[in-house]
């Protein structure tokens, strides 16, 4: 049976015990993601953190419906975007929603864009998705475009290519052509890797302003969980294939699972001038390779006997909407 999400407001997608894997000849699938489940709200902006490996990317390709040039599929469970599970699209499909109702800025900007295209050439790409608009008027759309991602000289830029352009430039162009059909969702998976810290705090500003302007969903990927405290509302925590915690921020502040709290406790902003750095101990199983029951079992202070055995542990409501999949979340203390 499917699991029940807790009403949310103005809910615009809903992901619900999704399981993603890569089919193998002759053996059974490669399970990448397993039992995940969390809403995005619209309006909102939803940070979706965890270890490497821990399956946020393939999350992010299953919202976008490029699994499949990766080899990979959805198993089972559904991703409902309104009347429509998307875990069930053909390609056809997905050409009317992917760049029109869910716009995707990826980790690499410069891999991103065309090499040999012009930023121009792109950006009207991208304008020829939407249902808004004509061939004459192209040209002062992407303008337009340019403007609301705050790039100066936007005649100029429209004439260059990809190599002529700075990390956090190309990052406001895959920003721009992300928001080109005013997307009700945006997927931004570690849209500030490989950018430094200047340029960072400026692409989060912008994502921040174009939720704020334009009423759009974002789900943002990164690693690092005070960006996500500062700018989302909610946030959902992955481990090992699954999801393990979610609810608002500001209840996740107050973790009631162990990798949660593990991972707060091993920020570096907190660790103190001169100090050792705490880190989570051991290593997060490899995939395909998962154990039985709670997969953070064999790291976790809190693990009893039973928390090796059955299944992996279902999410369960804490409070409102705040949910673990902790057996043992009455025992956390912070």
């Amino acid at each position: 049976m499917l699991a029940r999400l807790p009403t949310q407001p103005q809910a615009l997608v809903e992901v619900s015990d999704l399981r993603i894997g890569v089919e193998r000849s002759g053996r059974k699938p490669l399970v990448l993601v397993d039992t995940a489940t969390f809403g995005i709200a619209r309006g909102e902006m939803t940070g979706l953190i965890g270890e490497s490996g821990s399956g946020k990317t393939m999350v992010c390709r299953a919202l976008i419906g490029t699994l499949r040039q990766r080899g990979a599929g959805v198993l089972s469970g559904r991703i409902r975007l309104g009347d429509l599970d998307l875990a069930r699209a053909d390609e056809a499909l997905w050409r009317k929603i992917r760049g029109r109702r869910i716009g995707y800025v990826p980790q690499s900007a410069l891999a991103g864009l065309n090499p040999v295209m012009t930023i121009g050439a792109q950006l009207a790409e991208a304008i020829a998705q939407s249902d808004a608009g004509s061939r004459g008027d192209t040209h002062v759309r992407a303008r337009e475009l340019l403007d609301v991602v705050r790039i100066r000289r936007p005649d100029v830029v429209l004439g260059q290519r990809s190599h002529q352009l700075s990390g956090g430039m190309r990052q406001r162009v895959m920003i721009a052509c992300a928001i080109a059909s005013n997307p009700e969702l945006i997927v931004a998976d570690e849209p500030t890797t490989g950018l430094d810290v200047t340029v960072q705090a400026e692409i989060t500003a912008l994502l921040r302003r174009i939720r704020a302007e334009m009423g759009v969903a974002i789900l943002l990927v990164s690693h690092d969980l005070a960006l996500i405290d500062e700018v989302c509302d909610r946030v959902v925590v992955m481990h090992a294939g699954a999801c393990v915690e979610s609810g608002r921020v500001e209840d996740v502040a107050r973790p009631r699972h162990p990798y949660t709290r593990a991972l707060n406790r091993s920020r570096i902003e907190l660790a103190a001038p001169g100090g050792e750095l705490v880190t989570i101990v051991g290593q997060p199983p490899s995939v395909g390779a998962w154990p039985r029951g709670c997969r953070f079992a064999a790291r976790c202070d809190i693990a009893q006997r039973d928390c090796n055995e059955g299944d992996h542990p279902p999410l369960v409501t804490v409070a409102g909407d705040h949910r673990t999949a902790c057996r043992y979340a009455t025992r956390m203390v912070s």
